[in-house]
């Protein structure tokens, strides 16, 4: 195949101005032309002319100007201001310090996610493939997220995957109206990146904690199952088996709820 007739991912998502995700999830559906090489799930390439003629037509419509609100893979820079925002939220006894975040970023560069408001982090994501034993001890506050060991966390392409929902944070403004507006966003965004990863790699469970009633809901809503409480209901644990819950079906369902109006 000529790679001079096509584009690299990369290229694509400067010249549309979408994020890598959005790029991913639309040459699947169809919406942005792309081969794949059969038998092969990634490697996608971009024919230079058909990219071209998209670039124009956003050009025609006024698209051309970049979306404010971008959801894409944090940069080192963004973990930077990850941390930052957790410990507002939380503390330094609470959150996983940068060096640790970059050490899990070198294992596995596509379990952090973030939402840029004109390239600044107003809210972030995680989603983290763990080794099934570390799960546990982590749902029942045994361990910390920050204690959690190098050699636990996995690569996506390992076969029965169990996924840690890491974290949902966002920013805080002072603005109720904006925090819970941006809330939707990086809940809807993350749900987006959930069902992705799900369409793409062997996960066989789903596992979360619901540290606040929000959370708890949430996790609810989405099909998971409650396995342990603790501190009187303070603090619970979640876990979603892939094999007997239609979980793309709920959380499609989510994806309407996030976005329909107000």
């Amino acid at each position: 195949m000529e790679t001079n007739n096509y584009y690299a991912l990369e290229e694509v998502m400067h010249l549309l101005n979408k994020s890598k995700s959005t790029v991913l999830r639309e040459a699947k559906s169809g919406e942005i032309p792309s081969i794949l090489e059969p038998g092969k799930q990634r490697g996608r390439q971009y024919p230079k002319k058909a990219i071209d003629v998209l670039v124009e037509r956003q050009k025609k419509k006024g698209y051309s100007k970049p979306p404010k609100l971008i959801f894409s893979y944090s940069t080192i820079s963004n973990l930077w201001s990850e941390v930052e925002i957790g410990r507002e939220l939380y503390g330094d006894d609470d959150i996983v310090s940068y060096e640790t975040l970059l050490e899990w970023r070198d294992i596995n560069e596509e379990i952090f996610m973030s939402l840029k408001d004109e390239g600044r982090v107003v809210a972030y994501s995680s989603l983290m493939p763990l080794d099934e034993n570390i799960l546990m001890p982590l749902l029942e506050d045994k361990i910390r997220e920050q204690n959690i060991p190098l050699n636990s966390i996995k690569p996506w392409t390992d076969p029965q995957l169990s996924v840690y929902v890491a974290s949902v944070t966002v920013k805080p403004t002072g603005n109720e109206a904006l925090d819970k507006n941006r809330g939707e966003i990086i809940l809807k965004h993350t749900i987006q990146w959930a069902l992705t990863v799900q369409r793409q790699y062997d996960i066989k469970n789903w596992y979360g904690i619901g540290a606040t009633k929000e959370g708890q809901k949430i996790f609810e809503t989405l099909g998971f199952q409650e396995i342990l409480s603790l501190y009187n209901g303070e603090r619970k644990g979640y876990k979603l088996n892939n094999s007997i819950t239609p979980s793309a079906t709920i959380l499609n369902k989510m994806l309407e709820k996030a976005e329909a109006p107000a």
